[in-house]
């Protein structure tokens, strides 16, 4: 069993202008006319720097615990969606990642993009396209990117992914309906430039370039689907290292080599599938007959058996994630502050950690995670969670309660109050939590609680309805930045369905996301984060994910690091 540690400390950002090269990945069984091309296209190929030979068959088996809601990328809010979308479409840069002293970081590497510069004063940016070609034979173009972006900043998309775009010349204006997409600061020159122009210097800027709101979109293909863009492989066209070829809802999705991705060459990988399991032991089981090649491992058992497993790596991944319980401020009840600060004082988090997640996670007591920094500064390490302070200052949660059931002029007997938590999964991990999440309001508050748990989708689509109370989420950062967590609760944003705006709390953000100064930017962080956690409690944090993931030996050069975007772009199997 060979151990190694992923950390995402010490992100280094370095301006590629070419793309490294490297060996791409698959991930599903393909039938005997399937292999006997993978056969005739990696037959006698070797790894790169390694002299060992690739398998004749490439492909590579994972899972998801839900299937994407969209692969809309102006309205895609969730993982599973971004999971397929890193691999299907090509962004003007990826993240990519490399060991340095033992440690693999993030740097950020050329893609649809061939090279970009900035003006002198970081202001407005030139992208130089490369060559390449939608899945349809169609020529990728810099409009094409250009009407991506405005269209996930229009107002009528109600993109929940918009407010990343804020730093763009009138981005915010553009968003909430005041000028006309057309007046953004973002045109294309001609088919192989793109200009940017930003409303000041962002220190975080060239990283959002790899995420799914810049993604190029066809104004054609969009407009011919409307409404049910995205909700097929065949109302899609891709331009990434594969395509979806088998998109079998709730069940399992198959992506084949895109043959006409302009790095072909590199992606050695000709199928990956995506089976939608639910169930954790039917995951694990899938793991250790080998239909899987890689899984994560909680329960102790089972982790203990994949560790004795010499077929295995343990590699252990700490996430820049929170998992997190939010209130809809909408709500009759909710949207008592007060209210809210004794549903999120009421939870015991070490208790949680260990009784629902095996220990493996840490208790959360703030909203950025650990592993996000500043100018190489851990936020975590600089600034007090403020769960803490709310937990201490408010011993007696229930008195919390029954004080905000005052305010807003209810029945002080908390037995007489009825919440509906929301969860988004049906399989036996979410009612047990539901169960526990049950019984600790009941001990601890004295409310009466009912659980309501649904698939995915449809739990989604609820909140973004505000027809919730409470919910259960996990938000990951998309980019090593504080900001990247705490935009996501701005007045505009629209990411977290909870109904919360605050006016000071957007100023300290906008500051933040312009100022230069790594000082004041954790300063203005420090400040917002305790108005939405302290003051407002608009969501109540509860662990930091560590995962502990079992990979089959025989799988190279498949992404681990957080904030990477190289999807399976690289992947190859030698030896399977």
């Amino acid at each position: 069993m060979s151990i190694k540690k992923y950390l995402s400390l010490a992100i280094v950002f370095v301006l590629l202008l070419t793309i490294l090269v490297g060996c791409g990945e698959n991930d599903s069984q393909t039938n005997s006319e399937g292999n006997t091309e993978q056969q005739s296209q990696t037959g006698g190929q070797t790894a790169q720097g390694t002299g060992q030979e690739l398998d004749s068959e490439q492909y590579l088996n994972f899972f998801m615990s839900a299937e994407p809601s969209t692969l809309d990328p102006s309205k895609g809010a969730d993982s599973y969606s971004n999971a397929v979308l890193n691999n299907v479409m090509e962004p003007l840069t990826r993240l990519e990642e490399k060991e340095e002293n033992g440690v693999f970081v993030n740097f950020v590497a050329a893609a649809g993009a061939e090279s970009w510069e900035p003006n002198e004063d970081g202001t407005v940016w030139t992208f130089k396209l490369r060559d390449n070609t939608w899945s349809d034979g169609v020529p990728v173009t810099a409009q094409d990117y250009e009407y991506g972006m405005k269209r996930s900043l229009d107002q009528e998309t109600a993109s929940p992914y918009a407010f990343l775009l804020m730093p763009i010349k009138n981005a915010a204006k553009v968003n909430r309906g005041e000028l006309t997409v057309d007046e953004l600061g973002i045109k294309a020159l001609d088919e192989k430039t793109l200009e940017i122009t930003l409303e000041s210097s962002t220190p975080y800027f060239i990283q959002l370039t790899s995420l799914r709101v810049t993604l190029p979109q066809r104004k054609d293909i969009v407009e011919k689907y409307g409404d049910t863009y995205g909700t097929e492989l065949d109302k899609v066209v891709y331009n990434g290292p594969f395509t979806l070829a088998t998109w079998a809802h709730n069940s399992e999705l198959i992506l084949t080599k895109n043959e006409n991705y302009w790095d072909k060459d590199t992606v050695k990988l000709q199928t990956v599938t995506l089976k939608i399991i639910q169930d954790e032991n039917a995951i694990y089981n899938s793991l250790a007959n080998g239909s899987l090649d890689q899984a994560g491992a909680s329960q102790p058992e089972w982790k203990e058996k994949f560790m004795a497993d010499e077929n295995l790596q343990y590699i252990e991944i700490i996430e820049p994630s929170t998992y997190f319980v939010f209130f809809n401020t909408q709500n009759e009840v909710f949207k008592n502050a007060n209210i809210r600060k004794a549903f999120s004082a009421a939870i015991d988090r070490e208790e949680l950690a260990n009784v629902m997640f095996d220990g493996v996670p840490a208790p959360a007591y703030g909203w950025v995670p650990p592993s996000i920094s500043i100018d190489d500064q851990e936020y975590r390490t600089a600034v007090e969670e403020p769960v803490k302070a709310l937990v201490k200052d408010n011993p007696d949660p229930k008195a919390l309660l029954v004080k905000g059931l005052e305010e807003l002029g209810m029945d002080p007997d908390t037995s007489k109050l009825t919440v509906k938590i929301s969860l988004g999964g049906t399989n036996q991990w979410f009612r047990d939590y539901g169960e526990y999440l049950q019984q600790m309001y009941i001990n601890k508050l004295g409310v009466n609680i009912e659980i309501e748990t649904n698939d995915w989708p449809i739990f989604n689509a609820a909140v973004e309805k505000g027809e919730f109370q409470l919910g259960y989420m996990a938000w990951g950062a998309d980019f090593n930045d504080p900001v990247s967590m705490l935009s996501l609760h701005t007045s505009d944003a629209g990411a977290i369905g909870t109904g919360w705006g605050n006016d000071r709390y957007d100023e300290l953000i906008d500051l933040a996301s312009k100022e230069m100064e790594p000082a004041k930017r954790l300063e203005y962080f420090s400040e917002a984060e305790k108005i939405l956690i302290y003051d407002e409690a608009v969501v109540a944090p509860v662990v930091y994910p560590r995962s502990n993931i079992f990979r089959y030996k025989y799988v190279h050069e498949l992404g681990v690091t957080p904030f990477g975007t190289s999807g399976y772009k690289y992947a190859h199997t030698i030896g399977r």
